[in-house]
Formats: C-alpha cells, structure tokens, sequence
C-alpha cells in the first residue's frame, strides 16, 4: 500500500473511532421522560455541540473522495444554517449526506463505524445512510433530512 493511502486510511481510521469514542462517552441509550418538549442537560448538550468541521455552501465541495474510505463517514457544517452534517461513503462505493439532527428530539446523531449506521445518543434512534436515513430503531419515526451530493473531478460535492 502506497504510503499516501496509508495515512489517509489512518487519518479515516482515526476520525472513525473517536466519533465512536464520543458515542460511547456520551451514554447512548440514556432514557428521559416524555416532559412536553422540554430537553435534559444531555440532550441540551448534544444538540449543541461545538465542532471543528468545516462549513460548506451549496455546490462547494466537502472532502476529496479518496480521503474517505467505505465505510466511513465525514463530519461537515451546513454553510447556510451552521447546522452539523455527515458525509458518509457506504460500502457500494456511492456517497449519502444527513442533517445530522435526530428527527426525535433534534440530538447530533455520529456515524457508529461497526455498524455503518447512524446513531443517537440522546435517546438510542438508529438510522440507514444506505436507506435513505431510514429509521432502523427508535424512538424517532421520521427518517434523516438528506443532502444532495455528488462527485466531481475526485471530490464530493453539495449539490
């Protein structure tokens, strides 16, 4: 293996395992009551975040796609709304993006690399990037919002 695609793998490998890390950390399946809308510390805390990725318009690109093995996801910010996203390469080989807010009470949900799903923290909602952001496990009942991409001149795009 060329030593070019060597620490690429490396760098995925390492994004990969600290977004499991962080859901590991965070509790995954803690439970609250059903208070009217009102959200936990946790929740809170999740919903927003802080993160180091970086913000990208419509029609800018998010990542070259030979930094992104299958199988692995990439983090990014919505330019428009600051909103949190991932890109994630799915083992077909094609590309699926997601407003990563959980369509039950709006937590960031992070890639589970084991998996290849999308998970909540919050409250243990799991979804399918290679199934439309389709609901696996709830409580949420509304797939993820999607975001169009593709891939030109070796480079996802927001479309």
């Amino acid at each position: 293996m060329p030593r070019k695609d060597f620490i690429r793998l490396g760098a995925a490998v390492g994004l990969g395992g600290a977004g499991s890390a962080v859901l590991v950390a965070c509790g995954g399946r803690g439970g609250s009551a059903q208070d009217g809308g009102k959200k936990t510390k946790k929740e809170e805390q999740a919903a927003g975040a802080a993160t180091t990725s970086p913000s990208v318009g419509a029609g800018d690109p998010i990542v070259d796609a030979a930094f992104i093995p299958a199988g692995f996801a990439f983090s990014f910010n919505l330019a428009e709304s600051g909103k949190p996203a991932l890109l994630v390469h799915l083992q077909d080989e094609s590309w699926a993006a997601y407003e990563a807010a959980c369509t039950h009470k709006g937590c960031e949900v992070g890639y589970q690399l084991e998996s290849g799903r999308l998970g909540c923290p919050c409250h243990g909602s799991v979804f399918n990037p290679a199934q439309g952001g389709a609901v696996v496990q709830g409580p949420a009942q509304k797939p993820l919002q999607e975001i169009k991409v593709d891939t030109k001149g070796g480079k996802v795009v927001r479309s």
